[in-house]
Parts: C-alpha cells; sequence; structure tokens
C-alpha cells in the first residue's frame, strides 16, 4: 500500500469537510461540462462530490479513482442523487496513469490538486498522455492546482498545527490532523508528513502518520510538461476566465490538444 492509499483508506472521509467544495468552484466545472459535446471524465474522482454536481447540473460523468474506500463514498453520494442525475454519473476503479474506456470525452477533469498525488515526471506524463487520448477533437481538459508559494515556508519548514476534531463517520471518534512540509533536495522537493490523531470514547488515542512527496513546480514547470504530452495550455487565475495574475493561490490550466 503506498503513503497515499493509505491516508484514502483511513481518512478519505475527511476530505469533503476540510476542503469543501464552494460556489466558484462548482460554477468553474459546470461552464465546461455543459458546454462539452461527448461527456465528462473525472479522473482522481474521489468522494465523488465533484462529478455528482456535474451530473445534477445535467452533465454524463464518468468517474475514476484507484482507492477503493473513495468510490465507496462516492457510490454511497451517487445513491443520494435524484434519479435522473444517479442515472448519469457511472463510477469505476483506474489508475489515471493508465486507463483505457474505449472512448473519447468532450471534458477530462483533474480536480482539487489531485494531480500533485503523481509525484514524479513519467507518471505525470503518463497521466496527460492518456488523458489526451481520450479527449474528442476539440475537447478540453481541466487541471486545477494549487500554487506553490514559497513565502508559506520559512526557513524551508511549513507547519499547520492540529485542526479541530472531527468527528469519525463510523465510530464518531475525534479525528484531528496536523501537517509539516519541509523544501528538500535544494528546493526542489517537498516532503510532508499528515499527522491524524483519533480520540476514542473511551479517552484512548491512536496516531497514524502519513508521509507523502512532491516535486516542486512552478506555472513554467506545468506549461513545459503539458506541451510535453502534446497539449497546448492557457492559464487562468482562481475559478474565472481571466488570466494568471500571478498571485492567486488556484491555477487552472485548460488545454487541448496541440
Amino acid at each position: 500500500m503506498t503513503d497515499a492509499q493509505k491516508r484514502y483508506r483511513l481518512f478519505g472521509w475527511d476530505y469533503p469537510r476540510r476542503c469543501p467544495l464552494d460556489d466558484r468552484q462548482v460554477a468553474w466545472y459546470r461552464r465546461f461540462a455543459l458546454d462539452a459535446a461527448g461527456g465528462v471524465l473525472e479522473l482522481a474522482c474521489g468522494t465523488g462530490r465533484l462529478a455528482a454536481e456535474l451530473a445534477r447540473a445535467g452533465a454524463d460523468v464518468v468517474g475514476l479513482d484507484l482507492a477503493d474506500e473513495m468510490l465507496a463514498l462516492a457510490r454511497r453520494l451517487a445513491r443520494k442523487l435524484p434519479p435522473d442525475a444517479r442515472a448519469r454519473l457511472r463510477l469505476g476503479r483506474a489508475d489515471m496513469r493508465n486507463f483505457d474506456l474505449g472512448r473519447t470525452f468532450g471534458l477530462v477533469v483533474i480536480a482539487d490538486n489531485s494531480f500533485r498525488e503523481l509525484n514524479n515526471r513519467p507518471d505525470q506524463l503518463a497521466c496527460l498522455t492518456c488523458a489526451a487520448r481520450h479527449l474528442a477533437e476539440a475537447g478540453r481538459l481541466l487541471v486545477t492546482i494549487r500554487r506553490f508559494d514559497p513565502s508559506l515556508y520559512p526557513g524551508g519548514v511549513r507547519r499547520i498545527g492540529w485542526s479541530e476534531p472531527i468527528p469519525h463517520p463510523r465510530t464518531g471518534a475525534a479525528v484531528s490532523r496536523r501537517i509539516e512540509v519541509r523544501l528538500v533536495d535544494s528546493g526542489t522537493t517537498l516532503r510532508g508528513l499528515m499527522v491524524y490523531r483519533t480520540v476514542h470514547a473511551d479517552g484512548a488515542e491512536t496516531i497514524e502518520e502519513c508521509p507523502f512527496v512532491s516535486p516542486v513546480m512552478l506555472t513554467d514547470d506545468y506549461l513545459r510538461l503539458f506541451a510535453e504530452a502534446g497539449l497546448a495550455a492557457d492559464v487562468h487565475v482562481g475559478y474565472q476566465p481571466a488570466p494568471d495574475d500571478g498571485r492567486d493561490p488556484i491555477l487552472n490550466f485548460v488545454c487541448s490538444r496541440a
């Protein structure tokens, strides 16, 4: 089991609570989804919250994820949709680096910084190449990334203290999280640790450590990566059709076949 798989297996349920979708995000993806001819494919769909919103809006959506636990959450969410929206949403297990659905889509989405789970260039290129193969002729690929901000790493370290506890959906135990991330390899790599503390009903505590590694990438690094995968990309600031201002924490790349 990889470190990411461990995190999703044990704590993937907390993502919608810690990083909720807001109206700007939903509107951004919905605009592209409803304009797309040929349906929507979301890679690393996680709990299915975005895929469900797009299906609710009227798009035909396929959501893929590698983690069985996340897909179980997505299927639970799908069952709560109105019947017409539920019929427009299909979910399946696949690795976003290597999949073949035998069809193309008008829109492929990699949302919520999920692309950063791919921590080396070969995996990133494999994912983008595979996504490009599934794009219709006039299709678009949307990739959302949180911008790297060096000011958040004074002395090469960023620490986020213990969060407010969230009740575990099955046990009710109180789960808190803290994060520490270090710049290593001469500032080219982020090496981090998510620590989860669970306080059970009897007062006992358990600790789970979930490490992660991610390359430091700037806007031009992504643009070169997209070009290598045969994609042309426009950069937008936040969740709006405006050019990148260099400051907004969210980068949205709108890609098409080059």
